[in-house]
């Protein structure tokens, strides 16, 4: 006994030492800060905002389900990140009818915000999509560091910290960004499986693949990945009978807790069919006349190059540039071809899915892919190990050039949807190569009451929902421009919406009316955030 107490104060002793260490003690202080950012940014930066995009449909989407328990409205996606960001809700004091739930999902939105206290809805429920990416950021950190070491981990929260396409997201409510964290903590559970065998990792993986079906349909792409863990785990073994019993072990292990966790959230459902249910309604609001638009370019049909040239365009160049040297050399840092499958094949999978399936109008929906290339580039820390000389140089290397990083992302506050990196001229140019959610989803309306009221002679042409325009006290919004006021404007000021004007540049070649493309014709004298430019016309 007095020998295993000498052994636990020495464990104690040494444990305390560490703790002490100036290096641990700089670790665990880069690391809150870090952690703390990735909640801060996104939560400050969402109040400067009104309601964007899919916003109108899913959050008071999700509130309806809480209060009728059926899934009534969006059914064309699965309800999670919807139940979790209307759950606050539920401890306000809101004006909400059942019968309301017949105008229709986009509707029903419109008038529950606005006629509620639309900014407190949105705060509080902008918490939720807030929670889940800083519970990504912990998960990124942990594979890195688990794989690579601690400061790995610190390279990979810094890089995930400010990525303006992870930040944009955060701060709305919407679909991407939490399908790419449960997709990516499910195959950080597989991994975990994969190198332990323990049941438990199994486990969690189903569901957090439950949790991740729940979110997007997208992530139906999981299925196909951790079946191909499977069989590669057990490839050796799949020649006898017992052996794929025991396969077959392992894939229910996985199924059952994911289907369980799947019919919870769909709210216990009658229809045993109900998951594919959803699945054909995914595109029952397509429009199949809409232009998709690249490079100044539209097709109903979209480009097969369309999000590896987003991807390119919209992501930090410091990041591009470390993820280049990360594949260069991943022979000499020695990943172990595992852990490249683990954190290679996932990223391809997705990226593939966006390319042959996906609408052409956001980098969203690639934001799976982000993760497990965050990883796989702070791999590089590990070739500090290998060199003989110059260790300071090139830890002082990943230093700047994640300060730059930081730097770039930090100017662009709180417009970080419209984040385009130094390739192109960043994001003032943005407008000549993307549209729709990478650049303006509506969001801008607080901005825009901002400048009328510095400029109360401003006349609006916004493309979004006129309710909102009415709800901050804009004014002066000319709803549907006709072609003669279009074609030879009054004289006067004009805030016109970014999407507007790309989309009367299609109106233009398509009718050959050079006079409507305000873009080429006209020379905007300021700009309100991203997603307006103003012009004087004389």
């Amino acid at each position: 006994m007095i020998r295993r107490q000498g052994r636990r104060q020495k464990r104690c002793s040494k444990k305390l030492k560490n703790e002490m260490n100036p290096l641990n003690l700089i670790h665990k202080l880069i690391f809150s800060c870090l952690l703390a950012a990735t909640f801060f940014q996104p939560f400050i930066s969402m109040q400067y905002f009104g309601p964007a995009g899919d916003e109108y449909a899913h959050l008071p989407a999700g509130y309806s389900y809480w209060r009728t328990g059926e899934i009534g409205l969006n059914p064309q996606h699965p309800p999670l990140i919807k139940l979790i960001a209307a759950f606050p809700l539920l401890f306000l004091n809101l004006n909400f009818s059942e019968n309301d739930l017949t105008l229709g999902e986009w509707r029903f939105g419109r008038k529950f915000l606005f006629t509620n206290d639309a900014d407190q809805i949105l705060f509080w429920g902008r918490i939720g999509p807030i929670l889940i990416s800083t519970l990504l950021a912990w998960f990124v950190y942990l594979w890195s560091q688990n794989l690579f070491g601690r400061w790995a981990g610190i390279v990979a929260l810094a890089m995930y910290t400010f990525m303006p396409n992870i930040i944009s997201q955060a701060q709305f409510v919407a679909t991407d960004l939490g399908v790419a964290a449960f997709a990516f903590i499910t195959l950080y559970w597989l991994w975990r499986f994969f190198s332990s065998g323990q049941r438990r990792h199994n486990i969690l993986t189903g569901i957090f693949l439950g949790l991740a079906l729940g979110t997007k349909f997208s992530a139906l792409v999981l299925i196909p990945i951790i079946l191909f863990f499977l069989i590669l785990k057990n490839w050796h073994l799949l020649m006898g009978k017992k052996n794929l019993l025991s396969l077959l072990a392992q894939v229910l292990a996985i199924a059952i807790p994911a289907f369980i966790i799947l019919y919870i959230i769909y709210l216990f459902p009658s229809d045993p069919l109900f998951y594919w249910q959803g699945y054909q309604s995914l595109y029952q609001d397509r429009n199949p006349n809409f232009q998709f638009y690249l490079n100044g370019n539209f097709s109903s049909r979209g480009w097969w190059y369309y999000f590896p040239w987003t991807f390119l365009i919209k992501t930090p160049v410091v990041f591009l540039s470390l993820l280049t040297l990360a594949i260069i050399f991943v022979p000499k840092i020695k990943i172990g071809w595992r852990n490249l499958l683990f954190l290679g094949l996932p990223a391809v999978v997705f990226l593939a899915a966006a390319v042959l399936g996906a609408y052409n109008i956001g980098v969203r929906y690639i934001l799976p892919v982000y993760p497990f290339l965050i990883v796989l580039t702070s791999s590089l820390v590990k070739l500090n190990d290998q060199l003989s000389s110059g260790k300071k140089y090139f830890i002082t290397g990943i230093t700047l050039l994640l300060l730059w990083q930081i730097v770039t992302t930090v100017r662009v506050f709180p417009h970080y949807l419209a984040y385009f990196n130094e390739l192109i001229g960043g994001p003032v140019n943005g407008y000549k190569y993307l549209d729709d959610s990478n650049l303006s989803w509506g969001q801008e309306v607080k901005h825009l009451a901002e400048y009328q009221r510095k400029y109360p002679e401003t006349r609006v042409i916004y493309k979004w929902y006129q309710t909102a325009l009415n709800y901050y006290g804009v004014k002066n919004s000319l709803a549907e421009p006709t072609v003669e006021n279009w074609s030879q404007p009054s004289p006067g000021k004009y805030a016109v919406d970014i999407n507007y004007l790309i989309r009367a540049k299609y109106v233009s070649r398509k009718e050959n009316r050079p006079e409507f493309d305000w873009l080429a014709r006209f020379k905007p004298i300021d700009r309100i955030g991203y997603a307006f430019l103003v012009y004087e016309i004389k």
